[in-house]
């Protein structure tokens, strides 16, 4: 886990409010002279006892001052010297927010600890920490923590600082967030005068590299599935579906795994699941959140299957009431038969219509090309983690084969605009189907039936881009439907 350096964990606390004690970030001297006593930082990420080892200084003259500053920044590893000013401490706390694994039957999430008793030495006086664990999809307010805190002149600063830091956590995706010592000045005011985080270098999302330090890709060197992901968010802008792919190299050994993550929360319990596991290797970051149709979403995961190194596709739902999880496994299942990428699938539903949208994975598993494990969603995503080495074992060899023959003739029947989607009806075969099932299975009421042709627009709602009408009319129809989803890039 990368450490993240005191003056990079500051502007990420200063992003969301978070009182800090004045300071600036030195590559030279100051053009005023500041008021002393201040203090000198010099900024060496993954630095510990850095005052024993001389990295914090207290300057109290200007000639001391240029000295000092000269001496840090030559120091190996010193990207910068942080410069503090002096403050009256009354008092030293200690508050931080960690990551908490959680276990095959409790989510992961996040715990709040605090004591009276700051500044070094902190280890030794664990046993006096109080703790508040939180779910990451539910963090407290300022007013739950507060209500955990010991009673004292502080609390009310002191649980306004914490909550900020939990919100710092949970934006940035980080595994530990400390500041050490949050001073209590004789004016009352709590602020925090020390502080350090550690971070997944693979949670760093696109735009974040600078605030992080990790550099990243520019737009003239991403993929070629990343600019199919972008062809699609521009055909179809409805909902968000981000993709990167990892750098990194995989380790040895690794089992290399393509994620399809809906919504914040499934990449963030994800992200936090494999943070620091050397035997998973994500081969991508990604996100789909906004209420993606169903035609976004195969396109999406198609693009995601086109990673030809992957051991295991991995899938988590959303929690979101407006996002059918039915419509979502319509995709799934649909880029499961035509992609040419063959590989084992774990899904978990979860959300509106979970209950139906794994009925339907039970009822198609079968006639897949590759294994397939659905979960329920009080099944976390870090127990699914812990699953993926024995799954893949008794997966076993995965032959590779062709994707599905479909029943799509030279020209559409009909085309929609929004979402983008090409209709392919086998007349002949609609001609032998009694039932009609895509007709009743339409939310929206958008298809009428024109005997002789089958399924046409016509009825009274418009298109949302579901594919329930393609799905059952190969379950319990003539499999006379097939909707053309384009794949830019990727095909």
């Amino acid at each position: 886990m990368p450490a993240l350096a005191e003056y990079r964990t500051r502007a990420l606390l200063e992003r969301e409010g978070v009182p800090l004690v004045p300071g600036s970030v030195l590559r030279g001297l100051p053009e005023t002279t500041p008021a002393f006593p201040v203090f000198l930082k010099a900024q060496i990420p993954g630095a510990t006892s850095r005052k024993k080892a001389g990295l914090v200084r207290r300057i109290d003259s200007a000639p001391d001052l240029a000295a000092n500053l000269d001496e840090l920044l030559s120091r190996e590893g010193c990207e910068c010297v942080l410069m503090t000013s002096g403050v009256d401490i009354e008092r030293e706390l200690y508050c931080a927010v960690v990551f908490d694994g959680g276990s095959s039957s409790d989510m992961p999430g996040g715990r709040v600890l605090f004591s009276e008793s700051g500044g070094s030495g902190i280890e030794s006086r664990a046993g006096s920490l109080v703790e508040m664990r939180f779910p990451l999809s539910k963090p407290p307010s300022k007013e739950e923590i507060l209500k955990v805190l010991p009673s004292g002149g502080w609390s009310d600063g002191v649980a306004g600082i914490l909550a900020g830091m939990v919100g710092t956590f949970l934006k940035y995706r980080l595994l530990v967030l400390e500041a050490n010592p949050v001073a209590i000045l004789r004016d009352g005011r709590a602020l925090v005068v020390d502080c350090r985080a550690e971070f997944e270098s693979r949670a760093v999302r696109k735009g974040e590299e600078e605030l992080f330090g990790t550099g990243g890709a520019s737009s003239s060197d991403s993929t070629r599935i990343e600019r199919a992901v972008e062809a699609i968010n521009r055909d179809d802008p409805a909902g968000t579906a981000f993709f990167r792919q990892n750098r990194a190299a995989r380790p040895a050994g690794a089992t290399a795994v393509a994620t399809n993550l809906c919504g914040g929360g499934g990449k963030m319990l994800w992200e936090m699941a494999t943070g620091g596991r050397e035997d998973i290797f994500p081969l991508n970051e990604s996100d789909t959140s906004g209420g993606l149709s169903a035609f976004k979403s195969y396109r999406f995961l198609r693009a995601v299957l086109g990673q030809e190194e992957a051991d295991l596709l991995f899938f988590t739902g959303s929690g979101m009431a407006f996002q059918s999880q039915l419509h979502i496994a319509a995709a799934i299942w649909k880029a499961l038969r035509e992609s040419p990428r063959v590989v084992p699938f774990m899904v978990r539903f979860g959300g509106t219509d979970e209950d139906k949208a794994r009925a339907l994975f039970e009822r198609v598993s079968p006639t897949l090309r590759a294994p397939v494990r659905t979960y329920p969603s009080e099944v976390f995503p870090n127990a699914m983690v812990d699953d993926i080495a024995g799954f893949l074992a008794s997966a076993g060899k995965v032959e590779a084969t062709g994707p599905e023959d479909s029943h799509r003739s030279s020209e559409p029947a009909f085309e929609i605009e929004v979402p983008p989607g090409r209709f392919h009806i086998d007349g002949a075969l609609c001609a032998e189907c009694h039932d009609r099932p895509c007709l009743a299975s339409c939310p929206t009421k958008f298809l009428a039936w024109e005997e002789g042709s089958g399924p046409r627009p016509g009825g009274t709602g418009r298109c949302i881009g579901c594919l329930m009408c393609e799905a059952v009319c190969r379950l319990d129809g003539r499999a006379g439907l097939f909707i053309e989803l384009g794949i830019p890039e990727v095909e």
